[in-house]
């Protein structure tokens, strides 16, 4: 959220306590009670995923059009869900990729403001990976691969499902390449970086297993993770992952030879989405099988694996939480990790063929959270349409973004949803109370964080409003940190020690 005015000098007493605020309610300042759907074509239209700018609009990637005509779509809200009428054409773009379909699957913003599309195309026979990178008013950015937009194939039938921007704005790409995990990367201007993988493409083999790879993370060190999920020799589905350098190439301190895959519960187990808590362990969202009767059922599913790709058996029950918002079917499509380490995972639940936006949040040992929605879980119909959750993002001022597409009862054509939930948590509750001042609080050029307890050294963290850590560092009694070089916006700062925790918010000026 961009600063417009000066706020009085504040100082910030915090003590770590469970919030009074009821998070995950849908916010009425937003569209129609919350709820915005958009049709960019007559026919249909999906939303895939989401990002949010530091000025709090909205930008949802998908595609839309007849099932023989599919073109990457992507559209952009103001902070009241009204379309952005500087951004593209009145708000949306459809944009051709070659001469065969082509579908957006990740979007991404550059550090100077302009957007990146992941994408694939297909002929239906075969596909390609594929970016395209918008200015920030929504024109093609042709100083990018082809007037703006990048065809890559790895020698076979690719498809692409999520992207990384690198701190050196590099480029990455993810997906499966002949049915095997996959990735590759490109410099700033579109172009392969031959620097990486063998022939730019870094392809991990599954013991020559299909696999599938759904989401892509970066660790604090480099190192890169891949999460989805492979068929094992008796035609089972298992949540898999892999890790690799930053040049490429496996690492073999990961797993069994750089990789993992298991199954969780009695049968078939998906990993969908994936992120890296701020301490390091590595954590997959998806959904388990439970039972074919009388109905093919799911459960959610997190599972919280250590940097060397075990088990955290302190997570949930050894290292695997579950849950469910409706007895039959419960799917998972999209995760994020808060600064405070709490996990929602976004999708859809099904019963007696009626679909809805879903999700349910964990707090840091597993257990749901019950200050978030009802009992941790929330569900959405809009207007008793079949409606499907796809991507979750937070925005500036940690609202939560949902996004995924509806069908209208009995119709053949669809429209893009986006819905806006309060997120009202600031703390976290998984440790003992710590005391500490931040001030000044709004800040220009630095902060001065003193604690009450001099006996421990303290790490403290800086984290982005979207999760990201952009600051580490450690303090005794007093810190002070310079904050000029950080964009206008608010940042959540974290102090840890071995036995206390706490989290505050700030706003950099």
């Amino acid at each position: 959220m961009m600063i417009n005015k000066l706020y009085t000098l504040l100082l910030v007493l915090v003590s770590v306590m469970a919030t009074q605020a009821q998070s995950g309610i849908l916010d009425t300042s937003f569209g129609t009670n919350g709820i915005v759907t958009t049709q960019v074509s007559s026919t249909y239209n999906f939303g895939m995923a989401t990002t949010v700018q530091p000025d709090g609009k909205i930008i949802i990637a998908g595609y839309a059009g007849t099932p023989a005509t599919y073109k990457a779509t992507v559209i952009r809200y103001n902070t009241d869900g009204t379309l952005d009428p500087t951004f593209g054409n009145a708000g949306t773009l459809t944009i051709p990729v070659g001469s065969a379909k082509s579908y957006a699957t990740d979007v991404a913003l550059q550090n100077d403001g302009k957007i990146v599309i992941g994408a694939r195309t297909y002929d239906n026979v075969s596909g390609d990976f594929a970016l395209i990178r918008l200015n920030a008013d929504g024109s093609l950015d042709n100083s990018f691969g082809t007037n703006g937009i990048v065809i890559a194939s790895s020698g076979g039938s690719d498809v692409s499902s999520s992207l990384l921007i690198a701190d050196d704005g590099k480029i990455l790409l993810a997906g499966d390449s002949d049915s095997t995990f996959s990735v590759a990367k490109f410099n700033t201007d579109g172009t392969f970086d031959t620097s990486f993988g063998t022939n730019e493409w870094s392809i991990i083999n599954f013991d020559g297993s299909s696999s599938y790879t759904q989401d892509i993370a970066f660790q604090n060190d480099g190192k890169i993770v891949m999460a989805g999920f492979a068929i094992n020799s008796v035609g089972r589905y298992q949540m898999a992952a892999a890790r690799i350098n930053a040049d490429g190439t496996i690492d073999n301190s990961f797993g069994n030879s750089g990789k993992v895959f298991f199954n969780i519960g009695i049968d078939q187990d998906f990993a969908t989405a994936l992120a890296i808590q701020s301490d390091g362990k590595i954590v997959l969202g998806g959904h388990t099988y439970i039972t074919s009767n009388p109905r093919l059922s799911y459960d959610f599913a997190v599972v919280r694996l250590n940097s060397d790709g075990n088990f955290d058996t302190t997570y949930g029950t050894n290292g695997v939480a579950t849950a469910q918002i409706v007895d039959e079917a419960n799917y998972t499509n999209g995760m994020i990790i808060q600064a405070d380490d709490k996990v929602i995972l976004a999708g859809r639940t099904v019963k007696l063929f009626d679909y809805d936006l879903a999700m349910v949040r964990f707090n840091t040992d597993g257990e749901l959270d019950t200050t978030f929605g009802i009992d941790g879980k929330v569900s959405t119909d809009v207007d008793g349409r079949e409606d499907h959750g796809y991507a979750i993002a937070l925005q500036p001022d940690n609202k939560i973004i949902l996004t995924g597409y509806s069908y209208p009862a009995g119709a053949n054509d669809s429209a893009i949803v986006v819905a806006r939930y309060t997120n009202e948590t600031l703390g976290i509750q998984d440790n003992q109370n710590l005391e500490f001042r931040l001030h000044p609080n709004p800040a220009k050029e630095q902060i001065t964080i003193e604690l009450s307890d001099a006996s421990s050294n303290y790490q403290v963290e800086i984290f982005d409003i979207l999760g990201k850590r952009i600051y580490t560092s450690e303090i005794q009694r007093v810190g002070q940190i310079d904050v000029s070089a950080l964009t206008s916006g608010t940042y959540l700062v974290k102090l840890n020690s071995e036995n206390k925790s706490s989290v505050v918010r700030f706003v950099k000026q």
